[in-house]
C-alpha cells in the first residue's frame, strides 16, 4: 500500500512540475532566442505561430503543414532526459536520502508522470490544430483547453499552458478566454468539414 501511495505521489507532483516546465520552456526557450539557441523559437514562435494563426487558420488548412503541428521527433527524449534530475530527487526524496526501493519508485513515478505529460500535451496539441470527430471533441475540458491554446495563437506571450493552465493560472500569464461568438464560428466551421 506504501509502495503504491508513493508511486502516486511522485506521479501527482510530476504532473504539477511539468505545468511549470512547460510553462518556462514555452515562455523563454519556444518564444525568446535564449542564449543563442534559436531552435524551438524558429519552430515555434517564427513557424507554428506563422502558419497556425489565431482565427480562420488556426486549424490546419493544408496537408502539407501537419509536420509543423507536433514537436520533432527527438524532442521528447532530450526533453524527458533533461529532466532526469527531477526523476532523480523525487526518488531521494522517497527513499528519504536512500536507495532503497521507495528511491525507485518516486523516481519511476516522477519519470512516468513526464512521459504521461508530453504524450498529452503532444495529442492534446494536435487535436486543436487538427480537429475532427473524436469521443472527446464536444467535452467542456478539451474546450476550454481548445480556447485556452486559441488565446495564446491570438497573445502569445499568455496562456503557455496546453495540458495544465496551473502554472498559468499561478504565475497570471492566464488571458481571459475566447468569446462565445468565435467559438460558435469554430463549431459551425467544423459541422459543415471545412477544417
Amino acid at each position: 500500500m506504501m509502495v503504491a501511495l508513493v508511486a502516486l505521489a511522485a506521479f501527482a507532483s510530476g504532473i504539477v512540475y511539468c505545468s511549470f516546465f512547460e510553462w518556462t520552456l514555452h515562455k523563454y526557450l519556444m518564444h525568446r532566442p535564449l542564449l543563442g539557441f534559436r531552435y524551438a523559437f524558429r519552430a515555434h514562435a517564427q513557424t507554428h505561430h506563422r502558419i497556425f494563426e489565431y482565427e480562420e487558420t488556426y486549424s490546419l488548412q493544408r496537408d502539407e503543414d501537419k509536420t509543423l503541428v507536433a514537436m520533432a521527433w527527438w524532442n521528447a527524449p532530450v526533453i524527458i532526459a533533461a529532466n532526469s534530475p527531477v526523476w532523480f530527487g523525487a526518488g531521494m526524496i522517497a527513499g528519504l536520502g536512500h536507495f532503497t526501493a521507495y528511491f525507485w519508485v518516486g523516481a519511476v513515478g516522477a519519470a512516468c508522470s513526464m512521459v504521461f505529460y508530453y504524450a498529452l500535451y503532444e495529442s492534446l496539441h494536435w487535436c486543436m490544430h487538427v480537429p475532427g470527430h473524436r469521443w472527446f471533441s464536444n467535452s467542456r475540458w478539451f474546450k476550454f483547453l481548445d480556447d485556452h491554446h486559441r488565446m495564446h495563437h491570438k497573445r502569445p506571450m499568455s496562456n503557455l499552458n496546453v495540458v495544465l493552465p496551473l502554472a498559468d493560472l499561478i504565475l497570471r500569464t492566464k488571458a481571459p478566454g475566447l468569446p462565445p461568438v468565435s467559438r460558435m464560428a469554430t463549431e459551425a466551421r467544423e459541422a459543415a468539414g471545412v477544417s
